[in-house]
């Protein structure tokens, strides 16, 4: 019996942390569906989405600079080390006609990742 309560306690605090976390939009895959290789549209579709996640991502980050105001000064410092690695990672691809697609999905991933990371430490438990 107390491995049954056990495994359901498990279950369920995997299904909370599955919920909290983000990916990419319906939107952003009904749009990237239907560029048919374009590149114009897959530009337009990968800015809108990393505008949308950016915006997720600052929002993320304030709730938990918020949650640890004692430790502020190294969560800034986190989050800058975030945003010079993104620049280091996503602005070396040069070569191609799809460059500017390729640093779009780039700093898509990494921004979906670092949001994500900022939420499940900002898990506040409503009682």
């Amino acid at each position: 019996m107390r491995f049954a309560w056990l495994l359901t306690a498990v279950l369920v605090g995997t299904a909370l942390n599955t919920q909290a976390a983000q990916d990419y939009s319906k939107e952003y895959s009904q749009c990237m569906k239907f560029t048919y290789g374009d590149r114009a549209k897959t530009e337009k579709c990968v800015a809108k989405e990393l505008k949308g996640q950016t915006k997720i991502l600052k929002k993320s980050y304030k709730n938990y600079l918020k949650l640890n105001a004692n430790n502020a000064a190294v969560v800034k410092n986190q989050h800058v080390l975030f945003e010079s690695r993104l620049n280091k990672q996503c602005g070396r691809i040069r070569a191609g006609n799809y460059t500017k697609i390729q640093q779009g999905q780039c700093a898509l991933a990494m921004v979906i990742e670092q949001s994500n990371y900022y939420q499940s430490r900002s898990f506040v438990a409503k009682r």
